[in-house]
């Protein structure tokens, strides 16, 4: 009965977003005179159809499968392999899989953040506004490759081949781990194959962005998370994971200055679902000191570090997107609401006419992207009092409570309605080579016209985007009903809530994050797409204990 309720639920919810939120947000034409009864009704009927297969004709498809043939000679050849040969099989395919983008774009993807990134490296790192280890990486491999091979370029093709060395290994681990789940053979072999062949992983995994290696990190301590939440005592036994594990966890907070608020989340919700075991702790007690440590070196790291470097902190503003998007939203569409004091209380946080932003005057506003109204916003005044900000915040809110609404759904709408693709690009181009600190160009080894244009038309094109069932791999606003399907296929299996849901808990967190960004770009939601097999787990994975030799990688 529970699978007709959310076959019907689910059917119903995606129907309303698709045809009726989504198209009004995207439009900024907040009625609902626009609804047509018939597109509705029509997404309705569809959805309830594709949700009969998902919930009833594809388990049963699932265990035939689980059975059949194909399943049973896979698995004897995987036995027959070992896991540790078959390990370095899959490691070295992900790895291979991703070599022609790297010749293409050798020495890499020179965009995004490069140009502020490069002058930091080579001039001195002053601020956390990008993270200070990932910009000292790009710094220390330029210098090598300038000094061991004469040109930046090499160091940075070196940077390119350690993050496809470091991303292939993540998802291989992450790949093993379903395995020794019990994971069914052919959807190891299907995750495996997407991985490789997926066009974001082997374009993001040779371009210079702090999200290659953050992602990277998260996808290894979703991996050590996720054993430490079904079998912590299995874990602990494991010494060697006492000292990764707090490594791992480090790197992914510090290559990402939100990764911190990820681990916190994991752990904090791990707690409160554990908290009847908390009679057992004292069992954990190193384990417990692994877990505390990342914390402690992050803190550390960003502050006695910091300080003896001279380095800043961020501005405050980089982590405050949604509610500077929504003051912003009120104060344009209802300035006239708004009584002389708020008026002076607004401009006191979020610049008016800013000076970047002339000939032009006016607020700077994009309803889909925080930048231009973060870009106004004064850190100083906020740093000065965050409670006074965040009490007039919450006043303003109380007032315009729909305004605050809309902006939200706005500005996070590529990652809740698949309709929309606006910043679902991945950088094929780079950068000018004069705008860097130094000279940096694309020096291509190999580029054959079809995968240059494949990749170009990949990162760029708007036809993949557009296109029914090849879009589900392009625009981000696919992630959350990923997460809804899975959680309610697995709504029944046993033990939900102390075994499966610790698995979505990752993948829960950096949706957070995705929603807290200043746009809706599949870059960030990227990290989500490496975890989701996360969900194979959750849904058909048996949990029993069961050691075995992939245990060691």
């Amino acid at each position: 009965m529970i699978r007709y309720v959310f076959a019907v639920l689910l059917a119903l919810f995606y129907s309303v977003v698709y045809t009726v939120i989504g198209p009004m947000i995207a439009n900024q034409v907040i009625s609902f005179e626009q609804v047509r009864i018939l597109p509705f009704a029509a997404c309705f009927i569809i959805c309830l159809a594709v949700n009969f297969l998902i919930f009833f004709i594809m388990p049963r498809l699932y265990l035939r499968a689980e059975n059949g043939r194909i399943s049973k000679c896979l698995n004897s050849f995987f036995e027959k392999v070992g896991d540790r040969r078959l390990f370095l099989l899959v490691w070295a395919f992900l790895f291979v899989s991703w070599i022609p983008a790297y010749l293409i774009f050798y020495p890499g993807v020179l965009s995004y953040d490069m140009i502020n990134q490069t002058k930091s490296a080579l001039g001195g790192i002053t601020d956390n506004h990008h993270p200070v280890l990932h910009t000292w990486l790009i710094g220390l491999f330029m210098n090598l490759g300038d000094s061991l091979l004469g040109d930046y370029e090499s160091g940075l093709g070196i940077l390119s081949l350690l993050q496809m060395f470091i991303l292939s290994y993540a998802l291989t681990r992450l790949i093993f781990l379903l395995k020794k789940w019990k994971v069914p053979a052919l959807i190891l072999i299907f995750t495996a194959f997407l991985s490789a062949i997926w066009f974001e992983n082997a374009c993001l995994s040779v371009t210079m962005i702090k999200d290659i290696l953050h992602a990277a990190f998260l996808v290894l301590f979703a991996c050590h998370f996720m054993e430490i939440a079904l079998n912590p005592s299995e874990y602990s036994l494991r010494k060697h994971n006492l000292f990764i594990f707090p490594v791992v966890s480090f790197l992914m907070c510090a290559f990402r200055n939100n990764g911190i608020h990820i681990y916190l989340f994991c752990f904090a919700v791990l707690l409160v679902l554990r908290i009847h075991r908390i009679k057992k702790a004292k069992a954990y007690i190193p384990l417990i000191a692994a877990i505390l440590l990342p914390v402690f070196m992050f803190k550390i790291y960003t502050g006695p570090v910091f300080e003896a470097f001279g380095i800043a902190q961020g501005e405050s503003r980089e982590a405050l997107s949604v509610p500077i998007q929504q003051l912003q939203r009120v104060t344009v569409r209802r300035a006239e609401e708004l009584t002389g004091e708020q008026m002076e209380r607004m401009e006191y946080y979020i610049a008016n006419t800013p000076e970047w932003l002339e000939p032009a005057p006016g607020r700077a506003y994009d309803p889909f992207c925080a930048d231009p109204a973060k870009t106004s916003f004064h850190s100083e005044h906020y740093d000065e009092d965050p409670i006074a900000f965040w009490k007039f915040y919450l006043q303003t809110g109380a007032q315009f409570p729909e305004l605050y609404a809309v902006a939200f759904l706005s500005n996070t709408l590529g990652y809740w309605y698949p309709g929309y693709y606006e910043f679902s690009y991945v950088m094929y181009d780079n950068y000018p080579p004069e705008v860097f600190a130094e000279p940096l160009e694309r020096k291509s080894i190999w580029n054959p016209q079809v995968l240059h244009k494949y990749y170009e038309s990949a990162c760029g094109s708007d036809f993949w985007r557009e296109t029914p069932v090849l879009r589900l791999f392009f625009v981000p606003g696919f992630a959350l009903w990923f997460l809804l399907y899975a959680i309610a296929l697995a709504w029944k299996k046993r033990g939900f809530f102390t075994k499966v849901l610790p698995l979505f808990l990752p993948l829960i967190a950096q949706y957070g994050i995705m929603l807290l960004s200043p746009m809706s770009s599949f870059r960030y939601s990227w990290p989500f797409y490496l975890m989701l097999p996360l969900v194979f787990a959750g849904i058909c994975g048996n949990f029993e204990p069961v050691r075995n030799s992939s245990d060691k990688h």
